[in-house]
């Protein structure tokens, strides 16, 4: 475990406030509720967040740079599992996409598989 979920938000309106949550279903197409968006998920350190407020889905209590490095690689989240897939060239965190869709909650463990 490198990292826990400190927060949950939905977007379901894009000039609208984020909806904090507790859990989340985490569906193929990202969380439930929320507004289709190009990526499924954004994921972001709570530093980055705190900052910039950036309309992140999943909030991590982890620092930026290592989150940065999980480009590439697969996590599980709860009862998710998500691959991040690449960093966003006009804000902060890292965006996913959804390979096993399942429930999240604040305070899960974020689990890195063995890369292959």
């Amino acid at each position: 475990m490198i990292a826990t979920v400190s927060s949950l938000y939905i977007y379901p309106d894009s000039d609208a406030p984020g909806q904090e949550l507790d859990s989340v279903a985490i569906t193929e197409t990202g969380p439930e509720g929320n507004r289709a968006k190009k990526h499924a998920v954004h994921l972001v350190s709570v530093d980055d967040y705190v900052e910039s407020h950036p309309k992140a889905n999943i909030v991590l209590d982890m620092d930026s740079s290592g989150l940065d490095k999980l480009v590439g690689r697969v996590v599980r989240l709860g009862g998710c599992t998500l691959e991040i897939t690449q960093a966003p060239s006009q804000c902060a965190g890292v965006y996913a996409r959804v390979v096993e869709p399942g429930e999240v909650s604040v305070d899960d463990a974020l689990l890195v598989a063995e890369p292959e």
